[in-house]
């Protein structure tokens, strides 16, 4: 026996039934009790300020850019070339890159080199800390939602969570058909997903990062991106 082997001593994974036990018991509860009524039923017009026949382009941008976001609208011609001048203006010297969506970037990485920036393999090194050393990192997005500006970045194999919140700039690329009415519609499309396919982790982006201190001090890009680009691909 290899005198270095070991067990493991961790404790069984509680099963579902046994977590909604422990809380039954809690509440003195010998069993769970349902909901006497169904849930009421919400009035589109009550729950809905952006519909799928608004300018949802237009709609998204304005929010964005209320939230302090940096919106240009581009054709896809255009991104690689804008995306290089970005980076030309912020001086960038390495960065992350992760855009598997967008067909129009395909080549985007060589041109960043051909620049003589470093793009960074985050694939490559485990956890997040060759982002924290990048100047911005490059993502598309899952869904944008014009109601409030808001960009939705998924986890995934072609996506670290670190890529739109570690770098201290933060470049995405929305394309037109990314842009839906409201998270309701995000949240349907989800529906259709099953749950062993789920992201591990979903990012709300609304704005640069932000806190602030007990006396109401704002401070912008001390846990995040600080500075956030949207490139709004108007023909694709």
């Amino acid at each position: 026996m290899n005198p270095t082997a070991h067990t493991s001593t961790s404790a069984p994974r509680t099963t579902r039934e046994q977590f909604f036990a422990r809380i039954r018991t809690a509440l003195e509860h010998d069993r769970t009790i349902a909901p006497s009524e169904p849930a009421p039923v919400v009035s589109d017009a009550l729950a809905r300020t952006t519909r799928a026949t608004d300018d949802l382009t237009q709609r998204f941008c304005e929010k964005a850019t209320a939230v302090g976001m940096k919106v240009r609208q581009i054709v896809a011609g255009d991104l690689t070339r804008t995306i290089g001048t970005l980076l030309e203006e912020i001086k960038a010297k390495r960065v992350v890159v992760s855009v598997g969506t967008v067909p129009q970037a395909v080549g985007l990485k060589d041109s960043i080199r051909r620049k003589g920036i470093e793009v960074v393999d985050w694939a490559a090194t485990p956890g997040l800390e060759s982002q924290y050393d990048t100047d911005a990192g490059i993502t598309d997005v899952h869904a944008a939602i014009a109601e409030s500006g808001t960009m939705v970045c998924c986890s995934d194999a072609g996506h670290s969570r670190g890529l739109s919140l570690v770098p201290p700039v933060h470049i995405a690329v929305v394309r037109k058909a990314d842009i839906l009415p409201d998270l309701i519609d995000w949240w349907n499309k989800m529906k259709a997903v099953p749950p062993t396919q789920w992201p591990s982790s979903i990012a709300l982006i609304t704005g640069p990062s932000k806190t602030a201190d007990i006396e109401g001090v704002l401070v912008t890009g001390v846990h995040g991106p600080g500075t956030v680009h949207i490139l709004v691909v108007t023909d694709v």
